[in-house]
């Protein structure tokens, strides 16, 4: 499987977990064991370090705050940190990577913009 469909299923795991969590209703683990294994590890960090990501992340939002992103948002957000985090993945990959996953699943069409700009300053620290 190619490093961007890894990706996009990861993403899709995190929104989904984040829904679920929302509601409180169980992470669906089968799903979890379908990913590929640098990912896992990724995802495994984002719910161990949530809070501290999450922190990390509101520090560089101009104007806004995590809680009132959307799903998909908060997931590519989080996804992005992991990945810096764990896998060492470039910057300007991540940047790019995120924001082609926010142009087709984000909920508003200039969703892209705020997420580029976030993990640019995000990623620097």
């Amino acid at each position: 499987m190619s490093r961007r469909k890894a990706r996009k299923k990861a993403m899709i795991f995190v929104y989904q977990t984040l829904l679920r969590e929302a509601i409180n209703q169980e992470i669906d683990r089968d799903a979890f064991l379908h990913l590929e294994p640098e990912f896992k590890s990724v995802i495994a960090h984002i719910f161990k370090e949530k809070n501290e990501l999450i922190e990390l992340i509101n520090d560089e939002l101009y104007e806004w705050e995590f809680e009132r992103l959307g799903y998909i948002e908060q997931a590519i957000l989080l996804l992005a940190c992991g990945e810096a985090i764990i896998m060492a993945t470039p910057k300007t990959a991540l940047i790019n990577e995120a924001v082609e996953l926010s142009k087709a699943y984000g909920d508003q069409d200039d969703t892209y913009k705020l997420i580029n700009a976030t993990l640019d300053k995000v990623l620097d620290i």
